[in-house]
């Protein structure tokens, strides 16, 4: 009854060829692969065969037609390997070459012992990936077959036929029955696997909003005598710091911060309750936007964070550097020179700056803020732009993710 259905069904299906047009280089090369195969065949050495044969379904991707012989003796590779989904899987592509008894009765045997199985894993299925049938078959070949699956599910899902029977795959209990339904074998992940997958610790928003003074010095040394360019004289001033970003942690007590923000400063020049009357002295001041990026120690409520920092801006002063007047180096947009101490003291000028460095803080946390907890911090830092050093300090109030609760990551 199996071989006449086996027949029909041949009959009723065409051979599925490529789309693809094979040129003289991969007919050439599948004439070579499969006289190479029929040496090997003549030895039994059905592994070295099964090497040559995957090398023709290669071919056959790219438009070669497989003959009858090549894929009977692909068939004979794989079930010499164990692999008899394989096995079944060329003998048809044969039998719908030419419908030899050979394999129509080859393929009806399989089928009279055999039954399909579906296995799939979790892709977080952690345990071991095991195949037990419940009454191990008497046949070898059976046997094979199962030990070929058992080891082709260690890295892979698996749809093909095996032995009828009842089996534990991994925990999971199924019967493969002959010529039924797809017997299918879904392994789920366990509890106990969510402990091997990697997940942070905590994530959440880190905010901080503070009060900070900054403290631009002179130009370094030569800097001045090099360029030429005007620099303003040393100034500093107090303003407001905000930052906003996210913390992850590795683990509870270690983590990463990645943080953006603006920091400005506004301060009175030196010289404005005694200007001239023919100067207008206007507010020192810095606005400046800054990403840091900072590594996290966490040890109960202290934290600890240090990490480089990058800023971009733009500042107004009044004052040159004195380096400017004692070395006569630095010209006016007339060519003037600024010899005079007093012309060069209401001078005032704007420009550009881009300046990094680094930050570290230390906070203390005080309270819960929802899932998340408050800290009273204290941060500073220095950048520069290569011209002169950007020192800082703030007290802030900063709110961050619990490594402890509240924020973690489930």
């Amino acid at each position: 009854m199996i071989r006449t259905l086996l027949l029909c069904a041949l009959t009723c299906s065409p051979l599925s060829l490529g789309t693809a047009w094979a040129g003289d280089v991969e007919r050439g090369e599948h004439v070579r692969i499969s006289e190479e195969m029929k040496k090997l065949a003549s030895r039994n050495a059905w592994t070295a065969v099964e090497a040559q044969y995957q090398k023709l379904e290669g071919l056959e991707a790219k438009g070669e037609v497989l003959t009858y012989n090549e894929n009977k003796m692909g068939a004979e590779a794989a079930r010499a390997n164990g692999n008899i989904t394989g096995c079944r899987n060329r003998l048809l592509k044969a039998a719908r070459i030419d419908g030899k008894p050979e394999v129509v009765d080859w393929l009806a045997e399989i089928d009279a012992s055999y039954g399909q199985l579906k296995i799939t894993f979790d892709p977080d299925f952690a345990g071991e990936r095991s195949l037990v049938p419940t009454v191990p078959p008497f046949a070898p070949d059976q046997r094979a077959a199962i030990g070929w699956v058992a080891t082709y599910i260690a890295e892979n899902d698996f749809d093909g036929v095996l032995p009828a029977g009842e089996y534990t795959i991994s925990g999971v209990r199924v019967t493969v029955v002959v010529g039924g339904a797809v017997a299918v074998a879904k392994v789920e992940r366990r509890k106990e696997d969510k402990k091997n997958l990697f997940h942070f610790a905590y994530v959440g928003p880190r905010a901080e909003l503070g009060v900070a003074v900054l403290f631009p010095a002179e130009s370094f040394d030569g800097v001045i005598t090099e360029s030429g360019a005007l620099q303003p004289e040393a100034f500093g001033g107090a303003g407001a710091r905000l930052g906003v970003g996210l913390e992850m942690g590795v683990s509870e007590n270690f983590g990463v911060i990645a943080q953006v923000g603006y920091h400005n400063l506004f301060g009175a020049p030196a010289v404005e309750d005694s200007a001239p009357a023919a100067y207008e002295v206007g507010t020192n001041s810095i606005h400046m936007g800054y990403g840091w990026l900072a590594a996290s120690i966490r040890l109960d409520d202290l934290w600890i964070a240090a990490g480089p920092l990058w800023g971009i801006g733009v500042g107004t002063v009044t004052g040159l550097d004195p380096n400017c007047v004692k070395s006569a180096a630095c010209s006016g947009p007339d060519g003037q020179v600024f010899s005079d101490t007093t012309f060069a003291d209401y001078q005032q000028l704007s420009g550009s700056i881009m300046a990094g460095g680094g930050a570290a803080s230390v906070s203390y946390a005080l309270v819960d803020v929802g899932a998340l907890r408050g800290a009273v911090s204290v941060e500073g830092g220095a950048q520069t732009d290569l011209v002169r050093l950007y020192p800082w300090a703030q007290v802030a109030f900063t709110i961050a993710p619990s490594s402890d609760g509240g924020a973690k990551t489930k």
